[in-house]
């Protein structure tokens, strides 16, 4: 009589094993493609500009800018930038798709490394890959926190001028209570040419450029 009982259980078992195998699978292949995920960024031409007139109001109050547009976790692993920074940054990465370029060798695609509570702040990094999705390099180009203001133009080779500027306000900036304050110049603190088909190792999250006296250095991003 126990057979008897122990046979639909087996059965009810082994439906559920393969249930659960197929389903794995099914999950396995709805997996985002490379193409998927270059779909995820406008389409832009190069060259493409960020102005330090167009990243200093980026400093402005935040209350009136739309919701920015937010990339999909399940595209996260394109970019390993995204790990990097999480695990320096106690706080949660919010990537902001900007543009996708294509030349005759790269895809490479622009993104703004938000995070919740820092609106005001842009970090600006292309990620550069081969035409079969293979990541190349990942650089920052371009942003705008209450110290530094980084401009760049990226050029039809992936070379980036890059020009960073220190920030001038009138009165001494309080982070949490700057309201009328007013940036009221900006000080040059660094040029240079980067490519950004080189590297190949995800560069250390910091902001560079702190001085005038600071004329070449490499520039990248850190969110305080």
């Amino acid at each position: 009589m126990k057979s008897i009982f122990l046979i639909p259980v087996f059965f009810l078992l082994l439906i559920h094993t393969i249930s659960a195998n197929s389903s794995s699978l099914a999950t396995h292949g709805d997996e985002p493609t490379f193409q998927d995920f270059l779909a995820q960024f406008p389409k832009a031409s190069l060259p493409y500009s960020f102005e330090a007139e167009q990243l200093q109001a980026e400093l402005g109050n935040s209350a009136a800018r739309s919701k920015a547009n937010r990339l999909g976790w399940e595209y996260y692993h394109f970019l390993p930038m995204l790990e990097e920074i999480a695990s320096i940054n106690r706080m949660p990465v919010y990537p902001e798709p900007v543009a996708a370029f294509e030349t005759q060798q790269f895809y490479a695609v622009l993104y703004n490394t938000g995070r919740q509570y820092t609106n005001n702040l842009k970090s600006y990094h292309i990620s550069v890959f081969d035409k079969v999705g293979n990541h190349i390099a990942t650089h920052f180009v371009a942003g705008a926190n209450a110290e530094l203001i980084t401009e760049a133009t990226i050029l039809e080779n992936l070379t980036a001028e890059v020009q960073s500027y220190l920030v001038n306000w009138a009165k001494p900036y309080q982070k949490g209570a700057n309201d009328g304050n007013v940036i009221v110049s900006l000080t040059p603190a660094g040029r240079q040419m980067v490519s950004l088909t080189e590297g190949n190792v995800v560069e250390q999250v910091r902001w560079a450029s702190n001085s005038p006296n600071i004329a070449d250095k490499t520039l990248t991003a850190n969110v305080r």
